[in-house]
């Protein structure tokens, strides 16, 4: 039993020190996640909206806490009835996603690890399992040291993570796993599984019918509805309550895959910018929101570049005054995945990021020309 518990402990406090510190480096992230949640969509709480980033901060590093503490075996009551509380929580969201299709990545593991809404409720589960065996059996966790270093560990660990999440917010996550890390090439981010020669994933629709005779009910495949014009030609007594897709077979998706640059009457200019080698993006994700500070930083910022050799274009998902230079527009979603500063500027060449910054740190003229080149 003593062996169990100890490998339970580990495994429990490792995946929870993980899973908080992936979302620790980019809390914001876990912020637009949280606010799905809420959205009128799933639960419905609009009084939640606004604390969406205090939120987020407090889990992310409230989990690597608990991992941290449960690794230690001090403050073991404390420790277990959060992890308890927590996991069951955790499970209730998972499943909810999973069952209604709601919310189809859960952000568990940030954008490092994507686990389908299955995938996530199920490893929550295995968590909850463990959780409770090592709840039943907590005289068998040790302390690894004295309590008082110990808890010097843990509160230089909570200062740590204070330190990651705050860079992630003030500046930019300090390691970027999304598609449009520095180093990145979006357009061929953007190519299908047909061009790449892999094979797409395989959708399956299902049709929920009710027959309004006899109020019988069936489910057909999509296949076998389309086929037997008996249920959908005029007259039929069969009609569609609901439809369902679901992926029965996994294959390549491309990780961009809602990168447009709409520039109103001049229409989908988007690998005509791509193709630029000295392209400065200033991304607003959502101007009503934006800092007015950082507003007038990025547009002194752009300002400063017309005279230079550079393509310089504001991308916003409303109308974005930066500079008097274009303003094109681009999904708020799309838009705060690939900066996490609102306003940011991208520097990008011949497709290939190549830059990122946020408004706190306006690149210099030195360090543009550095990465252009």
């Amino acid at each position: 039993m003593r062996f169990i518990i100890t490998l339970f402990q580990w495994i429990v406090g490792l995946l929870f020190i993980f899973s908080g510190l992936v979302k620790t480096i980019d809390p914001i992230g876990f912020s637009i996640k949280l606010e799905e949640y809420f959205s009128p969509s799933v639960f419905d709480l609009p009084f939640l909206m606004n604390l969406a980033l205090p939120l987020a901060i407090f889990f992310v590093i409230f989990e690597v806490v608990l991992g941290v503490l449960l690794i230690l075996g001090i403050y073991k009551r404390f420790t277990l009835w959060s992890l308890l509380i927590l996991i069951i929580f955790f499970s209730f969201l998972t499943f909810y996603s999973a069952y209604f299709n709601k919310v189809t990545d859960c952000g568990c593991f940030g954008d490092a690890i994507k686990l389908t809404p299955w995938e996530s409720f199920f490893k929550d589960i295995i968590l909850l399992v463990m959780i409770v065996v090592l709840w039943f059996g907590q005289k068998f966790i040790k302390p690894l040291f004295v309590k008082s270093f110990a808890t010097y560990i843990t509160l230089a660990v909570f200062l740590i993570c204070a330190y990651i999440a705050f860079h992630g917010i003030y500046h930019l996550p300090l390691i970027d796993f999304r598609p449009y890390a520095v180093g990145k090439n979006i357009p061929d981010g953007m190519k299908s599984a047909e061009e790449l020669g892999l094979n797409p994933p395989r959708i399956e629709t299902q049709y929920f019918l009710k027959n309004k005779l006899n109020n019988q009910k069936i489910t057909l495949s999509q296949d076998k509805y389309i086929n037997d014009k008996s249920y959908w030609e005029s007259g039929t007594p069969w009609e569609i309550e609901k439809t369902d897709s679901k992926v029965v077979e996994k294959g390549y998706e491309p990780p961009i895959h809602d990168f447009v640059i709409d520039c109103g009457d001049n229409g989908d200019m988007t690998y005509h910018y791509l193709a630029k080698p000295k392209l400065v993006l200033i991304v607003t994700s959502v101007p009503f929101k934006a800092s007015a500070q950082g507003l007038n930083r990025v547009s002194q910022f752009a300002e400063s570049l017309k005279s230079k050799d550079y393509e310089i274009l504001s991308v916003a998902s409303d109308e974005a005054r930066i500079a008097n230079i274009p303003n094109c527009f681009m999904d708020p979603t799309t838009l705060k995945t690939m900066i996490r500063s609102n306003p940011g500027i991208i520097l990008i060449k011949h497709g290939t990021v190549v830059g990122k910054y946020n408004w706190h740190d306006i690149p210099t003229e030195s360090e543009i020309q550095a990465a252009f080149n």
